[in-house]
């Protein structure tokens, strides 16, 4: 299944592919990712496509400079980032997908990002 997503002003557009959209939905306990309190979505990044936009993005990275997490210039909007420890994973903020609502707090799991080196 294709799911398309965007930022808040439309500028950033994207969309992933998955058969399990609703599986392994997570949040992240690292510093960064409890300021942002973002659900994720990770998907293979041959299954993550950026429609429109690149232009648009900023992007931030810290710690190892590896993770690359990015965001609309003009919204502000987080809506995916690279992985440091799965590299050949993109996430995509589940927020940003269009027509989507965040299932209840316990189907969501939390990653112990703090704890990496």
């Amino acid at each position: 299944m294709i799911y398309k997503g965007s930022c808040h002003c439309n500028r950033v557009q994207f969309q992933i592919e998955t058969d399990d959209l609703f599986q392994d939905l997570y949040r992240c306990n690292c510093s960064l990712c409890k300021k942002k309190s973002i659900v994720m979505k990770a998907v293979h990044r041959d299954h993550f496509f950026l429609i429109r936009g690149r232009d648009y993005l900023g992007s931030y990275k810290w710690n190892k400079n590896i993770a690359e997490h990015f965001f609309c210039r003009f919204c502000g909007v987080y809506t995916h980032h690279k992985r440091r420890r799965y590299p050949e994973q993109m996430v995509s903020n589940f927020a940003c997908l269009d027509g989507m609502e965040l299932p209840p707090a316990e189907e969501i799991a939390t990653v112990d990002g703090a704890s990496h080196d």
